[in-house]
């Protein structure tokens, strides 16, 4: 998008917007940012720091389920995404956010 169509779907005047992606605006006002990210179709949670180092932060089961998936040749990365996605599918394993349950842990 140029800045003029953001400042367009935003209603952000033009000339903060050029300030704001010059660095030249520090500690913008919420209501800008949250703007700007709207019209561009995120949500102000979509700009949270989840990672450290640049890499997720994954549960220890997250992560031992990452590796044994890279040693997958892609066959077998294919074979387990579609045995997960049957897992989910069947609901019996998937989490109930409703009564607190998740899924259980191998």
């Amino acid at each position: 998008m140029t800045i003029e169509e953001i400042s367009c779907a935003s209603g952000v005047p033009k000339g903060t917007l050029n300030k704001l992606f010059a660095g030249q605006t520090k500690d913008p006002q919420l209501s800008t940012v949250s703007a700007v990210v709207h019209c561009m179709g995120y949500t102000l949670d979509d700009l949270s720091d989840d990672t450290a180092n640049g890499k997720p932060q994954l549960t220890p089961t997250q992560a031992k389920l990452l590796d044994s998936f890279d040693q997958l040749n892609e066959e077998g990365q294919i074979k387990a995404v579609e045995y997960v996605e049957d897992l989910v599918l069947t609901g019996r394993y998937k989490k109930h956010p409703a009564s607190g349950l998740g899924a259980k842990e191998a």
